[in-house]
């Protein structure tokens, strides 16, 4: 695939939204490519690779292990891209992302990352203002949920305090005797 597709896929990107082509050009002409068979993992949960990957041909799946006990979560084929927060901040992924079928693409590393958000502070401000309003949405739904179960007085006040739910006081220890 050419530098000006892989582009194009990145702009399609949530996180990319409004980011300039230029940008996004020196991200992917800086990536490191890869390519894995079928089977094999691209990362696994909890791992810290300090990348975000990708994806430019074939299909995977995502993840989630519960104690033993391994949840699908999504289906990423061309044109998604895993471990924002890993590329973004350096952490473990959340997820293990394994390819159902030989897969292709760019890993974008934190510090090619953090390089181009350094040198173009209008990149590095609007990747940021897309992962605000991403999170700005996902707490809007948490606290809707809340609302929900305290709605359903899932939540009782433990000691007279707040009725907030989530913002209630934690057990002291001679409590949760």
């Amino acid at each position: 695939m050419s530098i000006r597709e892989e582009v194009r896929l990145l702009q399609e990107v949530p996180l990319f939204a409004g980011t300039h082509a230029a940008h996004l050009q020196l991200l992917v002409f800086s990536a490191e490519k890869f390519d894995i068979d079928a089977g094999e993992y691209l990362f696994r949960q909890g791992e810290k690779t300090g990348s975000g990957w990708l994806i430019s041909r074939g299909a995977a799946e995502a993840w989630l292990d519960h104690g033993g006990r391994p949840e699908r979560v999504a289906r990423l084929e061309a044109g998604a891209f895993a471990g924002e927060l890993a590329m973004i901040a350096d952490l473990p992924h959340r997820v293990s992302v394994r390819a159902l079928s030989p897969l292709s693409g760019r890993r974008i590393s934190h510090d090619l990352f953090m390089r181009v958000c350094a040198e173009f502070s209008e990149f590095g401000q609007q990747v940021l203002a897309n992962l605000t309003a991403d999170f700005s949405m996902s707490m809007t739904e948490l606290n809707r949920v809340r609302e929900l179960f305290e709605r359903a007085r899932s939540f009782e006040p433990r000691t007279g305090g707040s009725t907030q739910g989530l913002d209630a006081a934690p057990i002291s220890p001679q409590e949760n005797r």
